[in-house]
C-alpha cells in the first residue's frame, strides 16, 4: 500500500547505509522518501528521481521544521542515521509529535565528555577523563597513559594513545586545527559492541561483535566477529548500563572494553552500526536490519528479535601505507563470501589511521565457527593488495 505522508530521512554526507539500506527499506514499506540534507547535489547524484532531495541546514532543528513547513510536508516519520544529527532530528521529531529519541540522551551520547560526566553521575563504570580545550596544558600528574580523541569524533579519526605529558604535547602540536578534545585513561582489554533496539517501552540487545583493533597508538578496527565470546558473555551487563544511561528508543550502537572489573563504555553511537556491518546484519538476522529500525520511528512496537542462524565475521582490508593502489584483487565467488571494494585500482590512498584507510570489506558467513575460520584463512591467503609509494 502506498502511503501519501513521506518518510523523511535527515542526512549529512552521502552514506551507503542510507542510500542502499534505509531508503530502499522505506520505499518497500510503501512510503515516498524525502531526504533533507546540507549536501543536496551529492545526494541527487547518488539517488534516482523517486527520492525528493531538499537542501537544509540539518544541524539546526528549527531549520528542519521550517523547511518541512515551507514545502508543505507532513512526515510519517523523521529519521537520521548520522552521528552528528541525532540531537537535531530528535528535537524536530518531538516538535512534530512523532516518535523520537530523547534529545538529551542523544547529546550526552555524542559529546564524549558529557557522556563521561553522565556515567559518573549515575554511578556507572567509567574512567578518569578531562576535556582538552585549545588553551589546556597537559599535566604531569594525570594518570598516564591516556587516549586523546575528538570530543565529537567518529571513525577513529585523530585518536591517539599518549604515554606522558611530552608525547601528548607533541601530538597536540601536530594537529592542523586544535579542536576540543578529550583525554581519558587508557583501558586495556578486548573490545566488543552491543547493538540495541527500543520502541520507547522496551529495549533489547540484538547482539554484538567482538572487535579486533590495530596495535596502539592508533585504534583502527581490523575485523569483527558476530556473537563472539566477549559480546555474548557481557551482553546483559552492558545492556543494563545502557538502560541506566537512558538509551531507549530506536537503534543504538555502543562499544565497551572488558576491563578486570567488567565492561566499561568506550562510546555510545546513538544510530545504527556502520562500516558495512549493517549490511551483514540485514542478511544475517531473520527480520532484517533496516526495516525494523524504520518501523520503530513509525510508532510500531518492537518486533520479536530472532537470533541469527550461523556464524559471521567481517574483515577490513586496511592500507598499510600511503600511495597509489596498484593491485586491488576481487575474491573468487564462493559460498558464504561477499566482498565490497571501497577503493579502485589506480586510486591514491593517504593514511589517516582511521576507517578511511579501508580498501575493501570481506564478509564471511558459515554454519559453524570452524567452517568460518577455515573460509577466513583461505580467503586472506588467496589475496594481496599492493600500494606503490
Amino acid at each position: 500500500m502506498l502511503n501519501h505522508k513521506p518518510y523523511v530521512i535527515i542526512s549529512h554526507v552521502v552514506n551507503a547505509a542510507v542510500i542502499e539500506g534505509f531508503i530502499p527499506a522505506a520505499q518497500q514499506l510503501g512510503y515516498p522518501v524525502v531526504v533533507l540534507t546540507d549536501h543536496a547535489m551529492a545526494h541527487n547524484q547518488a539517488l534516482d528521481a523517486s527520492v525528493r532531495v531538499i537542501e537544509c541546514d540539518v544541524f539546526n532543528p528549527l531549520s528542519i521544521l521550517d523547511v518541512l513547513t515551507g514545502w508543505g510536508i507532513t512526515p510519517a516519520a523523521l529519521f537520521s542515521n548520522s552521528d552528528h544529527l541525532q540531537t537535531a532530528t530528535a528535537i524536530a521529531a518531538s516538535a512534530l509529535g512523532l516518535p523520537a529519541k530523547p534529545w538529551q540522551i542523544c547529546y550526552a551520547a555524542k559529546e564524549k565528555w558529557r557522556m563521561r560526566q553522565r556515567l559518573q553521575t549515575l554511578g556507572l563504570p567509567s574512567v578518569w577523563s578531562t576535556p582538552l580545550l585549545p588553551d589546556t596544558t597537559p599535566q604531569d600528574d594525570w594518570p598516564w597513559p591516556l587516549v586523546v580523541k575528538p570530543g565529537q569524533g567518529v571513525a577513529s579519526m585523530d585518536v591517539r594513545l599518549v604515554h606522558d605529558r611530552a608525547s601528548c604535547e607533541a601530538y597536540l602540536a601536530q594537529l592542523p586545527v586544535r579542536q576540543t578534545l578529550l583525554a581519558e585513561a587508557f583501558m586495556s582489554g578486548p573490545l566488543f559492541t552491543l547493538e540495541t533496539l527500543g520502541d520507547g517501552n522496551e529495549v533489547v540487545a540484538v547482539g554484538g561483535f567482538d572487535v579486533e583493533l590495530s596495535p596502539p597508538p592508533h585504534f583502527v578496527e581490523m575485523a569483527a566477529r558476530w556473537s563472539g565470546e566477549q559480546s555474548t558473555r557481557w551482553k546483559q551487563q552492558a545492556l543494563a548500563q545502557l538502560r541506566t544511561f537512558g538509551v531507549g528508543f530506536g537503534v543504538c550502537h555502543s562499544e565497551f572494553i572488558v576491563t578486570e572489573n567488567g565492561p566499561v563504555l568506550v562510546e555510545i553511537n546513538y544510530r545504527s552500526i556502520g562500516d558495512g556491518r549493517e549490511f551483514l546484519l540485514d542478511r544475517l538476522l531473520p527480520g532484517g536490519w533496516f526495516t525494523p529500525i524504520l518501523q520503530l520511528h513509525l510508532g510500531q512496537p518492537l518486533p520479536p528479535v530472532k537470533p541469527a542462524a550461523g556464524e559471521a565475521l567481517i574483515h577490513y582490508v586496511v592500507a598499510q601505507q600511503s600511495g597509489v593502489l596498484q593491485q586491488a584483487p576481487q575474491p573468487q565467488p564462493a559460498p558464504g563470501l561477499r566482498y565490497r571494494p571501497l577503493r579502485a585500482q589506480g586510486e591514491a590512498v593517504t593514511i589517516t589511521h582511521s576507517n578511511k584507510d579501508y580498501l575493501g570489506v570481506i564478509y564471511l558467513e558459515a554454519e559453524h565457527r570452524e567452517q568460518l575460520q577455515q573460509r577466513y584463512a583461505a580467503t586472506l591467503a588467496s589475496l594481496q593488495w599492493e600500494i606503490a609509494p
